[in-house]
Parts: C-alpha cells; sequence; structure tokens
C-alpha cells in the first residue's frame, strides 16, 4: 500500500521567508483526501507545523473519500523538525528532541526525522543517529533540487548497521495537487499495519520530486485566498487573527500588491528566483558534506 506520510493543510500557520511572512498552506482537509484518492494514495498522515486540528478534521472523512487518515503533527523542536505519527494530542514545540519523541512515544506515537539535511528547513542534521526514531524521510518531494535527499539516504544507508531506520517517503505538500508526489510503501493493508512495518523497519519509498509548477501553483492560492480575506477584512469587517492587527493601509497596500502578483507573471519569476536559491543552497550543503 501506499502512504503519504508528511501533508500539510491549512492548520499549519505562518511561514516565514526571508522578511516575508505568509501562510505556510491554505489547503483544505478535505481536498486533501480528493487528490489522495484520485492518486491512489491508500493513507495519509496530516502533519501540520505544531497542531494536529487538521489531522481531527480529516480524520471525520475518511470513510467519505475511502482514504484512511493517520492524526500527525511536524513539531519544531530546540534543535529542528520532528513528525509525530499516531498522535492524539499535541506535543508542545520548542522541547529537545529527546523531549520531543518522548512525549509521541507516550501516546503510542512514532518519530520521523523529516528532510534530515535540509538547508532550508529546521533540520536534525547528524543529530537522527543520537534520537530514538522510528524512521527518517529519506525521499521528500518539496526538496526537489536532486541533492539533499541523496545525503539523507546515504548517511542512512551508511550508518544502517548502527543505528537502523524505517525508510520513509513523503511529500510534504502544501496544496493538494501536491499530495503523491511521493509516498511510503508497506506490505499491508490499514494504517496499522503500517505503525508494525515502520517499527519493525519494513518500509521503502517511492515517487518524484515535485514539479516546478506546483510550487508556482503554492505561491499563487496563498496570495489568492489572502487577497479574499483582506478584502472581506476591508469592507465586511471580518475578524480574521491573521490580518487583524495590520492597519487600514497596509491592508490596502496588501490588496494592490495582490493583485499586482496575480495579474503579472511575478508567480513564475519566483517561482524560478526560489528554485535558483533552493538548488545553490543545496549544492552548498553538498560541499559542507563533502568538507570542501
Amino acid at each position: 500500500m501506499k502512504a503519504d506520510l508528511h501533508i500539510h493543510t491549512k492548520y499549519s500557520g505562518i511561514g516565514r521567508f526571508w522578511k516575508l511572512k505568509f501562510p505556510d498552506s491554505v489547503e483544505e482537509p478535505r481536498c486533501v483526501l480528493k487528490m489522495a484518492k484520485k492518486r491512489g494514495i491508500d493513507i495519509v498522515a496530516i502533519t501540520d507545523h505544531n497542531t494536529i486540528r487538521g489531522g481531527i478534521e480529516a480524520k471525520k472523512m475518511e470513510k467519505e473519500f475511502g482514504v484512511e487518515v493517520i492524526i500527525g503533527s511536524e513539531i519544531m523542536t530546540s534543535q529542528g523538525e520532528i513528525i509525530g505519527l499516531f498522535l492524539n494530542e499535541d506535543v508542545p514545540k520548542g522541547l529537545t528532541p529527546e523531549e520531543t519523541i518522548e512525549k509521541i512515544k507516550e501516546q503510542g506515537g512514532l518519530a520521523i526525522a523529516p528532510h534530515p539535511y535540509s538547508p532550508i528547513c529546521k533540520a536534525l542534521g547528524d543529530k537522527i543517529f543520537e534520537l530514538d526514531l522510528d524512521g527518517v524521510e529519506v525521499f521528500n518531494a518539496y526538496h526537489r533540487d536532486g541533492i539533499v535527499n541523496n545525503i539523507a539516504l546515504n548517511r542512512v544507508i551508511k550508518n544502517y548497521h548502527k543505528k537502523p531506520f524505517a525508510f520513509i517517503g513523503g511529500s510534504d505538500a502544501h496544496i493538494a495537487q501536491m499530495v503523491g508526489n511521493a509516498y511510503t510503501l508497506f506490505e499491508g493493508n490499514s494504517s496499522e499495519d503500517l505503525y508494525t512495518a515502520i517499527r519493525k523497519k519494513r518500509t521503502t519509498f517511492a515517487g518524484k520530486p515535485t514539479p516546478l509548477y506546483q510550487a508556482i501553483l503554492w505561491s499563487y492560492k496563498i496570495v489568492y485566498k489572502s487577497e479574499k480575506k483582506l478584502i472581506k477584512s476591508l469592507f465586511f469587517n471580518v475578524e480574521d487573527n491573521t490580518i487583524n492587527s495590520i492597519k487600514l493601509y497596509k491592508k490596502i497596500l496588501g490588496v494592490f500588491g495582490g493583485i499586482v502578483y496575480i495579474l503579472t507573471p511575478l508567480p513564475i519569476v519566483s517561482g524560478v528566483v526560489g528554485n535558483y536559491y533552493l538548488k545553490r543552497k543545496a549544492k552548498e550543503k553538498m560541499k559542507e558534506e563533502m568538507g570542501v
């Protein structure tokens, strides 16, 4: 069976890049399940940043879409991110990796290291070999540079005899169209079988890097939905925690900037520039690993 174990929804909060702040995802859990069904993904884990709200909402729609849902969260620790799977309550952010894993396992959950050698995300790096992790994400579709995933896979294979991990694949989807770009393969027919397979280190991965057009589509959807909220707040005084504290002139500037972004080639330009930046950071990471 196929399980995409790294997916974000509108509950993932605010992201930051340089001095910009923006919603990390605006995707509805319903749309995630609909796409998973279309892509032939049997199980999805909703892993929003520091919250299980998206997973709880998606869990209620399992039968409607015929896709099994694992409630999870991508938790920020003091040294990098850790994904908790099979959770029933939130794990606080900001704890040490050891404390975070302990709280995950107190719930009977599994602890996974996402994108461990990412140069753009808070990643654990070689710290993974010191932790009681169940699996390592050796293929993250969103890291489309072709370098970072290879570093993770090679390091895990090299140290497998000393510290074995389940091999995990995840899309790191931020919009529904990205769901299923990468996934974890296992023998069985349920999330219980997946749980056992991860514990016994009997999983593998498959998929493809996220296409550039999907990264561009992500930025477009972020701006488009943010625009709708801004306009509503201006004309209908709708309360919204993400924009309520912004002064009126900043809202107007925001609306104008969003319109310019949507109606010009800026999404394509920003996608190409962002892609170049990510590849450059990945190459720097490779040189660092090689000691160059």
